[in-house]
């Protein structure tokens, strides 16, 4: 979905103008069952699409020895990526390229298994992150993706306004299921109930548990953040971030959005 950018700077700008990473909800524990269920082991080729500062491709890496390519549309995750990779020692058995999700630039059915962690619904068009991933890997091959979920049924209104303020787009567990069919995988197969637990949506610090949502940021970092965003957007930006979190947390809470896991096979 084409955002129109009327609650900027969302809860997606905020996180990244803070240059504090964050995992996806469920954090490493999330990362852990993903490598699980796409079967990662010795001498695949994965291919981690959107692919941020590459702590997921890393940990693949790391913990699977498998070859990783990570693809992401930002210059500067990219040079991210780069320097931990090499902060890691891992070599040659992870890379980054930068690049579009919505046209990966690979030849056809070239990996094992493509994974995307939550960057599905951030592109203008989801369907052709899903065509593009499936058409790059192998006959038989794993995709699979996580991903923000509408878990109750809300009217088109909220469901626009709340995209609007997170900055990604969620949809209900059998769109994005219908997605990944229209893209050729079968025997999908998704959990949800785990991963929809409100705890999993603020535990995503890499250095530290998070018991609510507003010590995602610590107070130093909450401030840096904001003060960036004073410089960036002004005052009236400042409590659009305040309200945004508010009114997406409260989402979370009230069991309007979740998360869910999804696998499926190319046929």
């Amino acid at each position: 979905m084409k955002r129109k950018g009327i609650h900027k700077p969302t809860i997606e700008d905020a996180v990244e103008i803070s240059e504090i990473e964050t995992l996806h909800p469920g954090g490493f524990d999330l990362t852990r069952r993903t490598a699980e269920i796409a079967g990662l082991k010795h001498g695949m080729k994965v291919l981690d699409v959107s692919s941020g500062r590459g702590t997921q491709a890393i940990y693949y890496a790391k913990n699977y020895s498998i070859q990783v390519t990570g693809i992401d549309i930002s210059e500067k995750m990219i040079k991210a990526s780069i320097d931990n990779a090499k902060i890691s020692g891992l070599g040659q058995s992870v890379v980054f390229r930068q690049g579009d999700s919505q046209t990966l630039s690979f030849d056809d059915n070239s990996f094992d298994a493509v994974i995307n962690e939550c960057a599905v619904g951030i592109p203008d068009d989801s369907q052709k992150v899903l065509n593009e991933m499936v058409r790059v890997v192998k006959p038989g091959g794993v995709v699979v993706i996580h991903e923000s979920t509408w878990m109750k049924k809300l009217s088109d209104f909220e469901k626009d306004e709340l995209s609007e303020r997170y900055g990604t787009t969620p949809l209900e567990r059998n769109e994005w299921i219908k997605m990944l069919k229209k893209a050729g995988v079968v025997d999908i197969i998704s959990e949800y109930e785990e991963w929809s637990k409100p705890e999993k949506f603020w535990k995503v610090r890499k250095d530290r548990d998070v018991s609510h949502y507003s010590k995602v940021l610590t107070l130093p970092e909450r401030l840096i953040t904001l003060t960036r965003i004073l410089r960036m957007y002004g005052i009236k930006g400042v409590l659009k971030t305040m309200q945004n979190e508010k009114i997406f947390y409260n989402a979370v809470i009230n069991g309007k959005i979740g998360y869910c896991l999804f696998k499926g096979i190319k046929s």
